[in-house]
């Protein structure tokens, strides 16, 4: 069913007018809580797939809040589960700091984005000039001073952990 955009908004609208009341309360009878969700999503699968709607529109509505609502469910059910999953893992107290990330965090901006994007973006250095609009000589330059700050960090990074141990 194609429909001119002022056609489909008055025949959505003549759909949400009959029955929002009807819709709202059986959401409402189910869960008070989640109504209002369930009858917003409700309404907006309407709009999406407003061709398919029967004209006894209203258990269509029906039918859809109800699965609206089941979907609610089982999501919360999910977000439930993985909130215990996630309290039953232990905690550390203080969690270890990678010597590479305490490295990388005491180089300038700079140094890290060249870095970052040869190492974790897998660029090769024609790629890495493009991204950064620069010469490839440039770039290797770059990286070469890079790595050896990096090299530098990672060496009083390394030396101040033994220290304290």
């Amino acid at each position: 069913m194609n429909m001119s955009p002022i056609d489909r908004e008055t025949a959505f609208a003549a759909l949400f007018e009959a029955h929002l009341d009807a819709v709202r309360a059986y959401a409402w009878r189910r869960d008070p809580a989640t109504a209002d969700d369930v009858v917003a999503e409700t309404f907006l699968v309407a709009w999406r797939r407003l061709g398919d709607v029967p004209d006894e529109a209203l258990p269509w509505l029906i039918a859809v809040a109800r699965n609206v609502r089941r979907n609610e469910l089982r999501s919360g059910r999910r977000r439930s589960a993985l909130v215990e999953r996630l309290a039953a893992l232990p905690v550390d107290s203080e969690p270890a700091a990678s010597p590479v990330l305490a490295a990388l965090a005491e180089l300038s901006e700079r140094d890290r984005e060249v870095l970052l994007l040869a190492a974790w973006e897998g660029l090769d250095r024609d790629e890495i000039a493009a991204a950064l609009g620069c010469t490839r000589a440039n770039v290797s330059l770059r990286l070469f001073r890079a790595r050896r700050r990096l090299a530098g960090a990672l060496n009083l990074s390394i030396e101040g952990a033994t220290d304290v141990s």
